[in-house]
């Protein structure tokens, strides 16, 4: 059935079958969303009890170190291996629980086609580009919450000087998150998602990713962040250049952290300026490459559909799994906000 030109003696809108056909597809959206949202909302509680729970069960087998207060009273070594094991199990498996109950096979909810080195490194410049842009909003936000009398401080794990710790903080920030979370948002969520179109997967998959997120700040940084890892990942069909595009945006946002802890808040802007401008040289690089390689490279095809895109949202936002996600993001934005 056709739905761009009309049929019959209604014509398009006025056929039966038409109403029936943007029934079933809201119907078909909301459950598929619905079960993603859930999974999605059950990671979150997931690696909340685990690490909470893990620091807890500890400390109940040790007395309390006031010296490592902000490490939950443990040694540092031991929250980050907590907190660690805790991110990584607590998102990986309800995705693969998910795949399982689903019977989806993991090459096709976790997707890793052979790209190209070349056209995958283009993706992975143009995709980090993308994201540096994406801190000049998520700044605005935080401007703005200080001038409402709010610290704009976004949460962060604590850290000392201890040469473990800080390696222990890199695996938690910069390959743990990209790996996991990435089988999360482009692996099952826009996987699940890409029936009803690319565009519309792209960007509900990175609306979760901002939602899940938890802070207005964030929620804005990685909902555009969002929209460009699944861009690439769509373009193709492959997880790696997102990971790796995830990988490089926090391992540049760590390094920056550890330039200012060590020599100071004017060496750490330098170093932003410089990274600034090779990842936009890259980006353009990369962007004039891709262009040149498929001129039709950012265009987005799929099914035909009886639905605009908003209605698609409209359905995505509609049920109780992502009203959970929404409702998580909104709390615990409030409570960070409370907290500052």
């Amino acid at each position: 059935m056709r739905y761009d030109a009309p049929y019959g003696p209604f014509g398009l809108y006025g056929d039966p079958r038409y109403y029936l056909a943007v029934q079933e597809e809201k119907r078909q959206i909301r459950r598929e969303a619905n079960r993603l949202g859930w999974t999605a909302f059950l990671g979150t509680v997931f690696l909340t009890v685990l690490s909470t729970g893990g620091v807890l069960y500890f400390r109940m087998l040790q007395p309390y170190q006031p010296a490592f207060s902000s490490f939950g009273g443990l040694n540092p070594v031991l929250y980050y291996l907590i907190s660690a094991l805790g991110y990584a199990v607590g998102i990986s498996v309800p995705v693969l629980f998910y795949f399982a109950v689903r019977r989806i096979p993991l090459a096709a909810g976790l997707p890793f086609e052979r790209a190209g080195a070349v056209k995958t490194l283009a993706c992975v410049f143009l995709g980090s580009a993308g994201c540096m842009f994406a801190n000049f909003p998520a700044s605005m936000i935080v401007s703005l919450e200080q001038a409402m009398g709010f610290s704009g401080t976004i949460p962060d794990m604590p850290l000392n000087d201890d040469p473990a710790v800080l390696a222990l903080y890199v695996l938690s920030v910069v390959v743990i998150p990209p790996m996991v979370e990435e089988m999360m948002f482009r692996g099952m969520i826009l996987q699940g998602l890409r029936r009803f179109g690319d565009g519309f997967a792209v960007v509900a998959s990175a609306a979760l990713f901002g939602l899940y997120h938890g802070n207005l700040a964030q929620t804005v940084f990685a909902f555009l962040c969002g929209l460009v890892l699944g861009f690439v990942v769509i373009r193709t069909n492959s997880l790696l250049p997102a990971i790796l595009v995830h990988a490089v945006n926090n391992a540049s946002a760590v390094a920056i952290q550890m330039v200012e802890r060590y020599r100071g808040e004017a060496e750490a802007v330098a170093v932003g300026d410089k990274r600034a401008v090779v990842l936009l040289a890259l980006g353009l690089l990369s962007l004039l490459y891709l262009l040149f390689r498929d001129k039709r490279f950012f265009s987005f095809g799929g099914p035909a559909s009886p639905l605009r895109f908003s209605q698609k949202l409209g359905a995505m936002f509609s049920n109780p799994g992502v009203i959970m996600v929404t409702i998580y993001a909104v709390v615990t934005s409030v409570y960070v906000l409370a907290g500052t």
